[in-house]
């Protein structure tokens, strides 16, 4: 049995996926075997992978119609024999010595989950968002308690399945959808739930590679999975953290309210009018959770009370964010 079984999902990346393998096969090996799922690529990506698999042995290729992302994980999951799991997209790539610096903490530390830091990385530029915790204050283990909600607050634990060190029996017990976008959020805090020690590596780890014809550049009826995944999420909260309620009906009325702003202006009719049709029933629905969620937030108050002068806070806030606000640093390749 390996120690860590690494799943590369493959689809149509052939200008990216030997910069994704490169930094992969780079990597000092704490005994790993690499998992390429080829999910029905019509480029050149499957002899990319078969040529990779040739240099290095513990490489397993499986070819496989197209399924989506989470049909290719999946794949991958049910393949895997190492007792730990990564998953790593074919258009980003990894640090030096990434796998084995989560390997070794997870070993000391005893974690179910372990997490790196992370760049955004552009064509000019990578970028790192350090505004909510800093590489200075070293490596931790939170309690699941407290990493459900970091999770739900999305500051620096991401939804992402990429870039963590996840235990393979938990991966195992719980398979991401099929058929739908956004699909990690649909799945993390099921991961979450089964952690007793979560791990967190400040220091940034995988490159987060920015396409700007990627799923998440894109705005349509896809985003709307996103809305149901925060859903899911939120009765999942109500069941089994309710002290965690609150947290979680606020994040999700501040998203789906920032979608639904997006969705308002789209071109296309029907795109606007089932978001429209979405957000009345969300409102409905949820209306004594919001309400308790977000009794002192000003945007839901005044969408609540007052809907004439939020275009109006808005403004204010944006100019303020401008002004004030702190972004993500840039860092020089």
């Amino acid at each position: 049995m390996y120690n860590i079984s690494i799943i590369v999902p493959v689809y149509n990346v052939q200008d990216y996926l030997r910069q994704c393998l490169d930094s992969l096969f780079q990597q000092i090996r704490p005994d790993y075997e690499v998992i390429l799922v080829n999910d029905g690529s019509t480029d050149n990506s499957p002899a990319i992978c078969r040529e990779y698999q040739e240099k290095f042995p513990d490489t397993i290729v499986i070819d496989q119609e197209n399924r989506g992302l989470s049909g290719a994980r999946n794949t991958g999951i049910v393949t895997a024999t190492g007792k730990y799991i990564y998953f790593l997209d074919s258009d980003d790539w990894l640090a030096p010595n990434a796998i084995k610096l989560l390997y070794d903490f997870t070993i000391n530390k005893e974690c179910e989950v372990v997490q790196g830091g992370f760049f955004y990385a552009y064509e000019k530029g990578c970028y790192l968002d350090d505004r909510y915790i800093k590489m200075e204050r070293g490596s931790f283990v939170l309690t699941k308690e407290v990493a459900m909600k970091e999770l739900i607050r999305n500051k620096y634990i991401k939804n992402f399945a990429w870039g963590k060190l996840y235990r393979t029996d938990i991966v195992k017990r719980h398979l991401f959808p099929n058929g739908v976008y956004f699909e990690d959020s649909y799945w993390q805090h099921l991961i979450m739930d089964e952690v007793k020690n979560y791990g967190v590596l400040p220091k940034p780890l995988y490159y987060y590679r920015q396409r700007e014809e990627g799923i998440s550049g894109t705005f349509s009826l896809n985003n709307m999975d996103l809305l149901r995944g925060n859903e899911l999420r939120l009765e999942f909260i109500k069941e089994n953290y309710p002290s965690l309620t609150n947290e979680m009906a606020a994040s999700f009325w501040k998203n789906f309210y920032s979608i639904y702003q997006i969705a308002r202006k789209h071109p296309d009719a029907k795109i606007r009018v089932a978001y429209r049709d979405e957000w009345r029933r969300v409102n409905i629905k949820y209306r004594d959770d919001f309400s308790k969620a977000l009794r002192t937030d000003p945007c839901y108050r005044l969408y609540s009370d007052i809907p004439g002068l939020l275009k109006v806070y808005n403004l204010v806030y944006r100019v303020y964010d401008r002004l004030f606000g702190k972004g993500l640093r840039k860092i020089s390749y």
